[in-house]
């Protein structure tokens, strides 16, 4: 007899079952053998069961052993570790206040009043209070008419506050603590507030600091280092070094204390309000602080999702902690200010429409929560930039000039257009087409918004087919759209450069139009001659030409020239410029160029076909 050999990259059950079976089908004893018939079936399911649950518990492991494959967010994080990557925990909401007090007419008033760290306040965000508070000493200094107003160390009138309760975590060393890790039972800990200190013994005052691992310089075999990770269980576990590796660790007779707020994450973020919680005390008398906030609180954020974790950990390894590509500027910078920034895009002045070398330009798209803080969130990116700049010169292996330059957004408008056959629903026309709206706005929310993120209309259509057994077809026709924010009553030019050529003119469709705004109390709009690249301004109500020249477009520019806007129509900031795209089928964003989808802009018709003529 023939040595059989059995497939054993089969994992599924029945296929399993048959290789069993052809298996004992070539024996002596079991060639003619009825295995459906008989008890041996029932032993074979059991055998087949337990193999096809060891394969696939045996190709589960080995996918947790890769980064790329893994699914657990614990073997993901222990992976990324490995690597020299910490994910990061939860960040702490910050806001910025101006804070003082007044002791005008107070006798024998001090010269300085001094408030700790730890100065607490409480704010509220959808009528939820949030306890905030500062997290260094300010200082307060007698202007000669008893005002004072906090600085902080550094000289700033610009105070900080994080969201967070104040938290310790004390451990009495008794034994050896090399490759020893304490756990901290708390899953909201913001690993960036914690303070490790080392006292010399359980009752003593003298400490010494030790410093994060991310935030070292250099080590040595007596730097105090610390790493605080994320556990498996998702609390966090804080180790030392052992002298060949992260320097000294604290020894028997020790007490090590982790200072650290535990947070809300983003839902403190919008914090408008900080009224304090107690009152200053001067010379053993109470006084109310004065706070004026600066900076609506932002920046709160969850823990580092694992998709952020499996896609950065790779780009922070190659990074080494130093700056040299234009991928380490954007590396290093999403991952010291994740908590502010959606997505960063870096690039050499070389590569720059107008190249500049000796420079690298950043384009930053900040998180919702700032770009929609009408009060603050420019002083937010301000301050935020401020930060980076600070971080890369240090981390900057060459002299290089860092400059910000803002993301262009281009938005797509869909006009869509699909046949449904009622006949194969139960689900209404207007159902279908709100589940039709749904799938495009879920596209573009996920597909989009970040930068070098294209639009495909195929991979979209497809998805619209999808929708509905109903839905037999759908098309599309699509135009690219930018803004620009005019000086009300003022005579200027705007220039728009787009992702991609724009469509040629012809004599029946209109490919640049604009949205409406007011110029000498009439309502108008900017459109193109047609078969021309002239643009025209027009009146709404009358359709008649009230400029026949305003400017042109060419190539992937509209330029518009002597326009003057008195008030725009929408109350909006903000003149929408659409052109029909020379190629419809995708729109592929350039450097600081981010692809959006306007959907007041959008519109889905469907068109019912007559059901007695498809078969």
């Amino acid at each position: 007899m023939g040595t059989t050999t059995i497939k054993s990259t089969a994992l599924d059950f029945q296929a399993i079952k048959n290789n069993l079976k052809t298996f004992l089908a070539q024996t002596d004893e079991f060639s003619d053998y009825n295995f459906e018939a008989s008890g041996l079936s029932n032993i074979l399911d059991v055998l087949a069961y337990n193999t096809h649950f060891n394969g696939l518990i045996a190709n589960f492991a080995l996918n947790e052993s890769y980064l790329g494959s893994a699914q657990l967010r614990s073997s993901i994080v222990s992976l990324a570790e490995g690597i020299g990557y910490v994910p990061d925990s939860k960040n702490s909401s910050q806001g910025v206040i101006n804070m003082s007090i007044s002791l005008a007419g107070v006798s024998g008033r001090p010269n300085k009043v001094t408030i700790p760290s730890g100065f607490k306040f409480n704010s509220t965000v959808d009528d939820i209070v949030y306890e905030f508070q500062t997290q260094e000493e300010i200082t307060a200094t007698d202007d000669g008419a008893g005002a004072y107003k906090f600085t902080t160390v550094d000289g700033s009138e610009s105070i900080k506050v994080f969201e967070g309760t104040a938290t310790t975590k004390t451990f009495l060393i008794t034994g050896q603590t090399e490759n020893f890790a304490y756990i901290i039972p708390d899953e909201n800990m913001d690993i960036d507030t914690a303070v490790v200190k080392n006292f010399e013994t359980a009752s003593g005052t003298t400490f010494s600091t030790f410093t994060d691992l991310r935030n070292a310089t250099s080590l040595t075999e007596l730097s105090r280092i610390y790493i605080l990770r994320e556990s498996p269980n998702g609390n966090f576990e804080l180790s030392f070094g052992n002298k060949t590796t992260l320097g000294i660790s604290p020894v028997a007779g020790n007490k090590v204390t982790v200072d650290y707020l535990s947070v809300k994450g983003g839902d403190a973020n919008g914090a408008k309000v900080f009224a304090p919680q107690q009152q200053v005390q001067v010379n053993g008398v109470g006084y109310t602080a004065s706070v004026t906030t600066v900076s609506n609180s932002s920046g709160g954020s969850e823990k580092e999702t694992v998709e952020s974790i499996r896609t950065t950990a790779p780009f922070q390894y190659a990074t080494q902690n130093r700056a040299v590509t234009a991928d380490d500027y954007a590396t290093l910078t999403k991952r010291n200010f994740s908590s502010l920034i959606k997505d960063i895009k870096a690039f050499g002045g070389q590569d720059a429409l107008e190249p500049e070398f000796g420079v690298v330009f950043l384009s930053l798209l900040f998180n919702d929560s700032i770009e929609n803080d009408t009060v603050s969130g420019d002083a937010t990116k301000q301050e935020t930039k401020d930060a980076i700049v600070d971080l890369l010169k240090d981390l900057s292996v060459a002299s290089f000039d860092i400059k910000f330059i803002d993301p262009i957004k281009t938005f797509i408008e869909t006009t869509t257009f699909f046949q449904f056959n009622p006949n194969l629903t139960s689900e209404s026309e207007a159902s279908i087409k709100a589940n039709i709206d749904n799938e495009i706005s879920s596209y573009f929310s996920t597909k989009t918004g970040k930068f070098g993120q294209s639009f495909r209309r195929s991979n979209l259509l497809a998805l619209i087919d999808e929708v509905s057994p109903a839905v037999l077809s759908s098309r599309m026709n699509l135009k690219v759209q930018q803004r620009f924010t005019p000086t009300l009553t003022a005579v200027e030019n705007h220039s728009l450069k787009f992702p991609m050529d724009i469509a040629a003119a012809d004599d029946v469709n209109r490919i640049v139009t604009s949205s409406a705004f007011n110029f000498n109390n009439q309502s108008c709009s900017i459109r193109n001659r047609l078969g021309s690249t002239v643009l025209e301004l027009f009146s709404n109500l009358t359709q008649e030409v009230i400029v026949d020249n305003v400017g042109s477009f060419s190539g992937d520019t509209v330029s518009i020239t002597g326009l003057q806007v008195d008030s725009i129509v929408t109350g909006d900031a903000f003149v929408k410029v659409s052109v029909v795209p020379s190629n419809q089928s995708f729109v592929t964003p350039l450097r600081e160029n981010v692809i959006e989808f306007d959907a007041i802009q959008s519109s889905v018709s469907p068109v019912e076909v007559d059901s007695s003529v498809i078969n």
